[in-house]
């Protein structure tokens, strides 16, 4: 089977594309010019390369031809400008949309959607904003669909977010400050287990007429002291926690914003100070899907010390 990938050049994207090609498909990534050697397993006989750009439609040219499924990862995150992530995250799923309709019927396609940004509490942002809008340009189309929604992703080669936050715990002394109660759950899900959910829908009989929502998260939330604790525990870091209530740094940020912007602040202070509670059953029941705990995950991605460099 073939199947399009975007984002292919991204953390989750590696371990998408590696267990396709181990489950025996067929894979074309998507690609900007010069970035071809960012892509995993690229000497592999079925990984075809694609050069092109979600925001130059002409270069998209063919990148579904005979795909059965396109599993769509590629976004602008927020530390992009306003102005990026539109043009990547909805001018860019438009271009997908119409390259997909110059290249095939409505049946022969489904698209698999892959966005964290659309779950969780209402803390503004425009990135979220965009990729809720991104999910509804595909929902809305004539071809069918079906949307993944992981919480936070962690894994082996996330230099972005698991590394820095496994370096900060293992320190062998200083505080690990964090500025609210810490009381507020979360509920971080393994890559592997992202993408063992991805692959099982390939074999949902009903996935290609029940369009359907799967939220991907761990077995259950835990308090957000609970995840900085664990951590450090992991790593046998020799950091102290510490809290700071949120009121306090609410005046704060109120004080520090006559100098200077703390909009950015505040977004981060209100969103790891609010539960977030994932409904992973349909995932569970309907993929028979089992996800590890963190706990099990951590031990896993700090059996070596590829995080430490």
């Amino acid at each position: 089977m073939l199947i399009a990938i975007t984002g292919g050049t991204g953390f989750i994207g590696h371990y998408v594309i590696r267990r396709l090609l181990a489950d025996g498909h067929q894979v074309r990534a998507l690609c900007r010019p010069g970035r071809e050697s960012a892509l995993p397993d690229l000497e592999h006989d079925d990984l075809l390369v694609h050069t092109g750009d979600l925001v130059d439609a002409s270069s998209l040219d063919g990148f579904l031809k005979d795909a059965s499924y396109l599993i769509h990862l590629a976004s602008a995150h927020d530390h992009f400008t306003d102005e990026q992530m539109q043009l990547v995250n909805v001018k860019g799923s438009e271009n997908l949309l119409a390259e997909a309709r110059a290249q095939r019927t409505p049946k022969n396609l489904q698209f698999v959607l892959i966005s964290s940004a659309v779950i969780g509490v209402p803390v503004y942002s425009y990135y979220r904003d965009s990729k809720r809008v991104q999910e509804k340009i595909f929902r809305g189309s004539e071809f069918p669909w079906v949307s993944f929604r992981p919480t936070l992703v962690y894994g082996v080669g996330d230099m972005r977010h698991t590394a820095p936050l496994l370096r900060r715990c293992a320190k062998p002394k200083g505080t690990y400050w964090i500025y609210h109660e810490g009381l507020s759950k979360i509920n971080p899900v393994h890559v592997n287990d992202l993408v063992d959910a991805i692959v099982r829908f390939f074999d949902y009989e009903r996935g290609r007429d029940d369009y359907r929502i799967f939220e991907i998260a761990g077995p259950e939330g835990i308090s957000f002291n609970d995840f900085v604790d664990t951590v450090i525990d992991a790593t046998n870091g020799k950091v102290k926690r510490r809290n700071i209530p949120r009121r306090w740094v609410e005046r704060a940020t109120t004080f520090l914003h006559i100098f200077k912007d703390m909009t950015k602040a505040r977004r981060g202070a209100g969103y790891f100070s609010l539960h977030h509670e994932h409904d992973i059953r349909p995932a569970q029941e309907e993929l028979n899907w089992q996800p590890r705990t963190f706990a099990e995950g951590l031990k896993d991605i700090t059996a070596t010390d590829w995080w430490r460099e």
